[in-house]
């Protein structure tokens, strides 16, 4: 949901004001200085980088405010990694603000330190809109992760995904004074520093304050007063004293990660000793689900083969010519809603990073249209917008004086605009992920059987091959029915056919995606696509005349104020394919459950005992599936992806427990359980 942004002031020396805590952002002199000072040596960073075993080193910060924390610290992490190119592992920064400070203000605030420009401008780039959550930026090649979470720190800490081991390796203890700003000084935040932490973690902090040293030893930390910084005498630092055995959520929703064999540990596998020893990777299914999970695992130093039972990538639903890319929004701010905006933002960022690096593919950021075609639709737009779900710079209101401007036609309807969105050619973004990630993608291979061999997978193949892996991952969208281990999952199959419709002159000046019950967008080689049909349980996907006629005849209903509509002439030319879905509409993304024994596990599920009394649940080893994206693939897989590569490498991920457990693949056998259903 929008989030209220940072009311700020620019004093005499340009250093930014917080008028509603009466306090400054960074000192008027020597803010790099004091950064390097309280955080950088108080945390022996980079000290500890030199002989740090793990695949991540994970910081976390109470208020990221202009990100200059964040920023000299990717600077040092940068200087870092120059002087000493074999470094094995990245840098993961999480950073909470409840106030984010505007984009216009954040490039004055950071105009001050020109020697950070290269990666001030990085930041700026991809700086998220106010809403709530995590947003996941990328940094130096993918070296470098930025979790923003965006919100007060105690609804966001709670949320945090933990491990047993935990996730932070080091904390910044920031924000503004604790007399100026009490409510984050909490135990409770205390608390969640400890529960988040490694056992080798750090902390430091600015202050020295009496009651914020005895909440620190109270949750767990060993506690010094240090040297401060400037007119600072002193400050607080100190690390973890004991990891306390603390609930890292609800047992039957795990975050599944890979094991090596004989490993009990999944970090074990990724220290310094097994730097050659990655794991080889099976993705089964070649549409725009498994290439960006190549893409994902790519940029986390894991390489992956593709199979694909066609001859050519992205032959199912992902092998349309043009498709709508925009966020599935409601006035309220559900679960749904949440993942929908979170994924769409993530995505938006990484396929034009994908552009940048030289990547190309056939697409127009045009923005789309979501027009009010009749009262119904008029009135759920209208709360969306009185009750400021969402920010305006994301999706906003237009009149049909403004709507027929967008799109550069007589638009008789009022409606609502994302201007980030609009069309992309899903094949050739499928490629071009691909040949980002350097995947080997192998075609004419469709799956028959999966078997676990000792420690690994035994893959054997239509054509009577065999290939063994250390992970699968199923991204095989309508094919899933048919995928050993998943037939108990509960899939929908939805065939749509979408239509070519030739362009004209009228046509031709279309210049948004439109959407109503269906979309229409602008001409790309000569054709516009037009669709599109929802046909239940049906497999086919032979092209029909009968379904031509229902979706031109959906169109000129849903639009018959627009003149132009019933002149759309179709010529019997479009394509249709088989999406899978799932009962809520949502991903499933992450390890594949062991059903007959989570069955047995949560068979007292009903009895609502608390969430300790039950075992963790048990999943396929090193067995995963990113599926179930519908006609939404294009927003949701890059984030459900990210999820999934993040599972497997033990980094810290990017949603919160409650949208996590969301996208769970048991998350309908846990439900049956709980209503004693199974």
């Amino acid at each position: 949901m929008s989030i209220k942004q940072a009311n700020i002031e620019f004093n005499e020396n340009g250093a930014p004001v917080a008028t509603e805590f009466a306090d400054i952002y960074f000192s008027d002199a020597g803010a790099f200085e004091e950064t390097q000072h309280v955080f950088l040596s108080n945390n022996s960073i980079p000290l500890r980088w030199e002989t740090w075993p793990q695949k991540y080193f994970t910081i976390a910060e109470t208020g990221f405010g202009t990100g200059l924390n964040f920023l000299i610290t990717l600077k040092c992490f940068s200087d870092f990694i120059e002087q000493q190119p074999d470094t094995n592992f990245n840098l993961h920064f999480i950073s909470i603000e409840k106030f984010p400070i505007s984009l216009a203000d954040l490039k004055q605030a950071l105009a001050v330190y020109p020697e950070l420009q290269e990666f001030s401008n990085e930041l700026l780039n991809q700086y998220p809109e106010p809403i709530a959550g995590c947003h996941r930026l990328h940094f130096l090649q993918n070296r470098v992760t930025l979790d923003l979470w965006l919100g007060d720190v105690h609804q966001v800490l709670p949320q945090i995904n933990d491990r047993p081991d935990g996730i932070v390796d080091a904390w910044y203890l920031d924000g503004f004074a604790p007399s100026k700003n009490p409510d984050m000084w909490t135990q409770s935040l205390f608390e969640h520093m400890a529960r988040l932490a490694t056992e080798c973690c750090t902390f430091a902090t600015f202050t020295a304050a009496g009651f914020v040293r005895r909440g620190l030893i109270q949750a767990g930390f060993d506690v010094q007063k240090r040297p401060g910084h400037g007119r600072k005498r002193e400050m607080l630092a100190g690390q973890i004293n004991k990891k306390q055995d603390t609930p890292t959520g609800l047992p039957y929703f795990v975050r599944n990660s890979y094991q090596a064999a004989n490993q009990p540990s999944t970090n074990q596998y990724y220290t310094s000793q097994h730097k050659t020893n990655k794991p080889s990777i099976a993705i089964i299914g070649g549409g725009i689900a498994g290439a960006n999970c190549a893409y994902a695992l790519a940029k986390k130093g894991l390489q992956a083969t593709i199979y694909c039972k066609e001859s050519q990538l992205a032959q199912g639903a992902s092998g349309n010519p043009q498709g709508g890319f925009y966020p599935q929004l409601n006035a309220e701010a559900s679960v749904a809603s949440q993942i929908q905006v979170s994924a769409f933002t993530y995505a938006a960022r990484l396929y034009k990073q994908l552009l940048a690096d030289g990547f190309n593919y056939s697409h127009d950021w045009c923005g789309t249209l979501l027009m009010a075609f009749n009262d119904k639709v008029t009135t759920r737009y209208q709360k969306m917008v009185s009750n400021q779900t969402w920010p305006e710079s994301l999706i906003h209101w237009v009149d049909n004086q403004q709507a027929s401007d967008k799109a550069n036609m007589h638009i008789p309807y009022s409606g609502l605009f994302v201007p980030s969105a609009g069309w992309i050619n899903p094949p050739e973004l499928t490629q071009a992920l691909i040949k980002a990630a350097q995947t080997q993608v192998i075609t004419n291979h469709q799956l028959m059987s999966l078997d676990r061999d000792a420690n690994q997978w035994c893959l054997t193949w239509q054509n009577q091959t065999l290939t063994q892996a250390d992970i699968v991952i199923f991204t095989t969208g309508s094919d899933s029915v048919d995928m050993p281990y998943l037939e108990e999952l509960p899939f929908r199959l939805v065939r749509g056919q979408v239509e070519a419709i030739p362009t004209n002159n009228e046509l031709d000046k279309l210049s948004t995606v439109l959407c109503h019950k269906g979309y229409f967008t602008p001409n790309w080689q000569g054709h516009h696509a037009l669709g599109s049909t929802y046909v239940k349980e049906d497999r086919s996907c032979e092209y029909r005349q009968s379904e031509q006629s229902l979706n031109l005849g959906m169109h000129q209903r849903s639009l018959d104020k627009c003149d132009w509509i019933h002149n759309i002439q179709a010529e019997g030319k479009g394509r249709a394919a088989i999406r899978a879905s799932t009962p809520d509409h949502l991903p499933m993304v992450g390890a594949v459950p062991n059903v007959e024994q989570q069955k047995q596990q949560y068979q007292d599920l009903y009895k609502a005992l608390p969430s300790h009394c039950y075992p963790t649940a048990i999943d396929h080893p090193n067995l995963f599936m990113l599926t179930g994206l519908g006609s939404r693939g294009l927003s949701t897989a890059p984030l459900s992806a990210e999820i999934l590569a993040s599972q497997i490498t033990g980094q810290a991920l990017p949603l919160s427990d409650k949208l996590l457990d969301a996208l769970n693949p048991n998350r309908f056998l846990i439900r049956a359980l709980i209503r004693r259903q199974e």
